[in-house]
């Protein structure tokens, strides 16, 4: 793909989709870039509007999708221009509206749309075998006839879950998270434009209150938020979480320079903003030195503005970039020690070219792995270091999404497989976000979104 421009381009006004077609809103919102320009006029869909969309959703919910349109879905969302914006277009606009570098949006690109192709048969790889008796059989079946999907923005890649609703014949009715009405419009027309029946999906962004109400009225819901999200809504069957990552490296041995410059990686790669990027790093070496070494890596990725090709850290609009800069201010008045990596201004940021702000990568340690702030989550490369000792067990590495593990490790990863808050281990050098058909993120969606029913053949005489 080409260079991005940096050439304003006419603000589009992004009304709700409902059911295919766009829905004429009066009640706007404007998005604003992280370089300070207007990006796009994004019209607000009401409650009244998400009961109507997932009427129609219901009514459209049908059999699951060929292998055909999907693959063809998934070659338009990635190749074609769709209702006037190109790919490069798209990726331009996610980066300045979400603030991840460029690149971010351009892999996702690719993957999104191959995801899409393989939608089901990522779904078929979590499902167990098929019964092999000629009377018995087992059908996965939907557990209900709606989604709704509570989106979030820091990165385009989750919509691909309630594409694969999709897949299976769900009717979907989207809020988009508010930085990015984007992607989801894109799929959306993706998905219609290769022949996606009329009412089966609807793109509505909207306040808390629309998404309060798809939460409680569809059939499933899934949700994406902080921990104030997570709170209200644990608990009930119908709806899946997808919160904070708290994603863990565990360095133990001698940290060489590989596991330092692998680490790193965990911490920066796509901005530092996905739930999988490590935001902890337990060390049963000497926490100060690997601090500093991590510190070190990551100085080497000096900030520029998202849309340059090369960007590796997240940008922001100046007072956001501020508030971040407070809060890691407030963590190391509180007792925790700065790593410093490449220096930020007078107020702890950095001023980028285009206007926009930046933090650098930040590392902070702590001598005390009980600290509250052990764990704290911030929208760019952000990790606290602690000690960790074999004696100390596996309660440290609870509550991870992910939980890396890096040097000689003992019987550690059996029990680990065993603690249900790990919800993905990986042992050695390897990504956390790893991606194949039949690999869970955080549990199955295929088995949230399916269940199973028993079909008996009668017996057939000759």
């Amino acid at each position: 793909m080409a260079a991005p421009t940096t050439a304003r381009i006419a603000a589009p006004v992004l009304h709700p989709l409902l059911g295919g077609r766009s829905w004429e809103s009066e009640d706007g919102a404007t998005l604003t870039a992280v370089d300070g320009g207007e990006l796009a006029d994004v019209r607000q869909a009401p409650p009244l509007l998400a009961q109507i969309a997932l009427r129609r959703a219901a009514e459209s919910a049908g059999a699951a999708l060929p292998d055909e349109f999907l693959a063809r879905a998934g070659r338009l969302f990635a190749e074609e221009v769709l209702e006037g914006e190109s790919p490069a277009e798209y990726c331009r606009r996610v980066a300045l509206a979400s603030g991840v570098p460029y690149a971010v949006p351009e892999r996702a690109l690719r993957h999104i749309g191959a995801g899409l192709a393989g939608a089901g048969a990522a779904v078929a790889a979590e499902l167990p075998a098929p019964l092999a008796h000629p009377r018995h059989e087992v059908r996965w079946v939907r557990r209900g006839r709606t989604l709704g999907v509570v989106a979030p923005s820091n990165h385009p890649e989750p919509h691909l879950a309630w594409a694969r609703a999709i897949a299976l014949g769900y009717g979907v009715v989207v809020r988009p998270g508010g930085r990015d009405p984007f992607t989801p419009l894109r799929l959306a027309r993706a998905l219609y434009a290769a022949g996606l029946p009329e009412g089966r999906l609807s793109v509505l962004p909207g306040g808390h209150d629309t998404a309060e109400f798809l939460v409680k009225h569809a059939d499933r819901a899934l949700v994406y938020g902080g921990p104030d999200t997570v709170a209200r809504w644990s608990g009930r069957d119908t709806v899946a979480l997808r919160g904070p990552g708290r994603s863990k490296v565990l360095l133990c041995g001698g940290a060489d320079r590989a596991a330092i410059a692998h680490t790193a990686y965990t911490v920066l790669a796509d901005g530092g903003v996905r739930c999988t990027n490590t935001s902890v790093v337990l060390t049963t070496e000497d926490v100060h030195q690997v601090a500093d070494a991590l510190a070190a890596e990551l100085a080497a990725h000096a900030p520029r503005p998202v849309l340059d090709p090369l960007a590796q850290l997240p940008a922001f609009l100046p007072a956001q970039a501020r508030r971040l800069a407070a809060e890691v201010g407030r963590l190391t008045a509180a007792g925790l020690r700065h790593h410093p990596s490449t220096a930020g201004g007078p107020d702890g940021t950095v001023e980028l070219p285009d206007g926009s702000h930046t933090l650098p990568s930040v590392v902070l340690s702590t001598t005390d792995p009980g600290r509250p702030e052990v764990g704290t989550e911030l929208p760019f490369p952000f990790v606290v270091v602690a000690p960790w000792s074999p004696r100390e067990g596996t309660d440290r590495l609870r509550d991870s999404l992910v939980l890396t593990l890096l040097g000689p490790v003992g019987d550690l990863p059996e029990q680990l497989v065993a603690e249900p808050t790990v919800r993905r281990l990986v042992i050695g050098v390897g990504d956390p976000w790893a991606s194949a058909p039949g690999l869970p993120h955080d549990g199955s969606l295929g088995q949230f979104l399916l269940e199973p029913k028993a079909v008996i053949h009668p017996e057939v005489h000759p």
